[in-house]
């Protein structure tokens, strides 16, 4: 596929193109509502969620998805839907977005207080779970091509509707723990944040290694060359972006520590400053004592 195939080859998916215009209306409506009521949401927020919705489109509606029956093409839209969208959705951070739009709208207080206590609930703490996410993310990819769905998924078209909604959500809810900007469960600090994003590198190295080394197709009409190759987009994109995120949270890290120490810093020279004060307030009071 040529890069003009992916727009000359685009194809119209209704259910797809609804809910991505769906997505994308209540998300700008919630940032126009804030800014009518005087609260300012970041624009790099914003500009990461139409990157999302841009992944998106170009995986379910373009050339991309007009050729996904080759499984190169395939392990793109793969990367697209269930790594960088997601990605740049728990980045845009909707949840924190709808809790501060209800928060400031009239009538919304109730719903506003669902959504919290939803997510304070226990369903939320096992769902947001670190454990549940990371494996649900691995087990997604690997049932996907160990146990004949994606098969099933390339001759039926519910079912691969079905495998895409399953990428995005668990590619979601593998990256919100990570990012951290929306008001869920589960909290993981630095380390433990560093830790899941190490640990997701070899899940994709054993994939890729796994799908490289077949010697018998997974499906009809995937021929092996198409098949090692889509390994390897998957490899290469797994350990890539995992490497980038766990360098990006050490930064962040660093980062942390130092605004930690110079918030300590300021601490202690302001504390030295009242006792040195009140050392000099305490020394006057007694010479004006001892001469009066």
């Amino acid at each position: 596929m040529t890069p003009t195939e992916v727009f000359t080859q685009a194809t119209f998916s209704p259910l797809a193109l609804s809910a991505i215009v769906l997505i994308a209306a209540a998300y700008l409506f919630g940032v126009r509502r804030l800014a009518a009521k005087g609260r300012t949401w970041s624009g790099w927020r914003s500009v990461f969620f139409l990157l999302g919705e841009l992944a998106l489109v170009v995986a379910l509606t373009s050339g991309v998805d007009a050729n996904d029956h080759v499984f190169s093409i395939h392990a793109i839209q793969h990367i697209l839907i269930g790594m960088l969208a997601p990605l740049f959705f728990a980045l845009s951070a909707p949840i924190a977005l709808a809790v501060e739009t209800l928060a400031v709208e009239e009538g919304g207080g109730r719903l506003h207080d669902a959504i919290l206590k939803a997510l304070a609930g226990r369903i939320s703490q096992a769902v947001f779970n670190p454990f549940f996410t990371w494996g649900f993310y691995a087990a997604s990819a690997l049932i996907l091509y160990i146990s004949g769905l994606y098969a099933l998924s390339a001759r039926n078209g519910t079912v691969n509707d079905l495998v895409h909604l399953d990428l995005i959500l668990a590619g979601c809810l593998f990256w919100w723990p990570v990012v951290g900007l929306d008001p869920i469960p589960k909290r993981m600090g630095y380390w433990s944040k560093m830790l899941y994003m190490i640990l997701s590198m070899p899940f994709y190295t054993i994939l890729g290694m796994a799908l490289e080394s077949q010697r018998t197709s997974i499906a009809p009409g995937v021929s092996l060359t198409e098949l090692h190759t889509g390994g390897g987009f998957l490899w290469f994109a797994g350990e890539t972006i995992g490497l980038l995120g766990t360098v990006a949270l050490f930064v962040l890290w660093l980062r942390s520590d130092e605004r930690s120490a110079k918030s300590s810093d300021d601490y202690n020279e302001e504390s030295a400053a009242r006792q040195l004060a009140h050392w000099r307030a305490t020394r006057d009071a007694a010479a004006r004592a001892a001469s009066s």
